[in-house]
């Protein structure tokens, strides 16, 4: 009697490097809008201008919110998902951006000055700071994915946001939508900032030389592979380079049109390292199944 055929299950057992496919495009958004956000509110908070800080707020929420729900397809996966912070990053990052919505509302309602919105400022900044570096932490918790698993990537998620909030309220200030203390240098803050993300840009994918062969595929899928173009031309080219350059020799003395492409240019780079670091993610099938 012959044996009924059993299936090869996928392709687990062939040796070589797989590509994760869980987090896409959507995950991405998340991470670029959430970054924007939380610089903001923390810029806002800082600046004493708190319709820019509710701008932030409401980026944080619509923004990365909507990108959440639609990676996970349905409503009612987005609330399931809430119910396990202790196992999943993705309902833990729903409660840092619940707890950091509710705490930064009250900041915003209560009396300016008063000890109870003194207490709250402290509060909010701090929530901001961790919804900032949370995306770092998710991305971390991946030990089959060496080119994320990096204590590196909490800072560099926390810069990039910082920058990203700084590029955006350098625009608006320049634009007449907001006023800050002359004593605040938003195009030396934005040029100090550019160049600390370029240096952190560096020395983190600098340490995957040194890392694990699957850490090596990453980075070469990111800087000689398929994605090397958008990677030179969008992050490095336009979000560094262009911006750092337009920055030192025109700033706000180019004029509106100036210090938009400045903004432009930071966010162009900005969302693109995100998704380039997600799209050139590797693991090896050795390793073990991909858990994400």
């Amino acid at each position: 009697m012959i044996s009924q055929t059993v299936p090869m299950v996928g392709e687990e057992f062939v040796m070589g490097y797989r590509k994760q496919s869980v987090w896409s495009k959507w995950i991405a958004l998340a991470f670029f809008f959430g970054k924007v956000g939380s610089g903001m509110f923390i810029l806002a908070v800082l600046l004493n201008t708190p319709l820019i800080a509710l701008a932030g707020l409401v980026i944080e929420n619509v923004g990365k919110g909507g990108a959440l729900l639609i990676h996970l397809g349905r409503p009612a996966r987005f609330w399931r998902a809430m119910t396990r912070p202790q196992s999943s990053w993705i309902s833990r990052t729903v409660w840092v951006m619940g707890i950091f919505t509710v705490i930064g509302l009250i900041y915003l309602v209560l009396p300016a000055g008063s000890p109870a919105w003194q207490i709250f400022k402290v509060l909010a900044l701090v929530s901001a700071v961790v919804v900032a570096i949370t995306d770092g932490f998710v991305m971390n918790d991946s030990p089959a994915i060496p080119l994320w698993n990096t204590p590196m990537l909490p800072f560099l998620f926390l810069f990039y946001s910082l920058l990203g909030g700084t590029s955006v309220f350098f625009f608006l200030v320049h634009g007449g939508w907001a006023s800050i203390t002359p004593l605040v240098d938003l195009e030396t803050l934005e040029t100090a900032l550019i160049i600390i993300n370029l240096i952190g840009v560096a020395i983190y994918l600098g340490s995957m030389v040194n890392a694990t062969a699957t850490a090596r595929e990453s980075l070469r899928l990111l800087i000689k592979g398929p994605y090397s173009g958008m990677f030179f031309g969008f992050v490095v080219a336009i979000g560094f380079i262009l911006t750092l350059v337009l920055t030192l020799f025109l700033g706000a003395s180019g004029g509106t049109l100036v210090v938009g492409l400045i903004t432009l240019a930071d966010l162009i780079g900005h969302f693109f390292i995100f998704y380039l670091l997600l799209m050139v993610g590797v693991y090896s099938p050795v390793l073990g199944k991909l858990t994400i």
